[in-house]
């Protein structure tokens, strides 16, 4: 795993953070055209010229993990309630 958050032992006991791991490593694999975390991060994000660092490939990973986790679930239901209130 390339974008390898801080935390993965806690992948046996926390299912939902290991998949958000997953995907995101598939989101920033090689069968994409460029890697979503280059794209983002890029000062053109048209054109990544490599301004990711490894430090950057964790701290990204790190924080996907924790949407998995029970506070991190909490935190999206908290974000999805909002926007629900704000299209109604």
């Amino acid at each position: 795993m390339k974008n390898k958050g801080k935390f993965q032992y806690r992948f046996k006991d926390n299912p939902a953070e290991r998949i958000f791991a997953e995907v995101w490593e598939e989101k920033n694999s090689s069968k994409y055209s460029q890697p979503l975390l280059d794209l983002l991060l890029a000062e053109d994000n048209n054109r990544p010229m490599g301004e990711v660092t490894e430090r950057d490939r964790m701290v990204a990973a790190t924080v996907i993990q924790w949407l998995g986790s029970p506070v991190g679930e909490g935190f999206l239901q908290d974000v999805a309630a909002k926007i629900i209130g704000e299209s109604e």
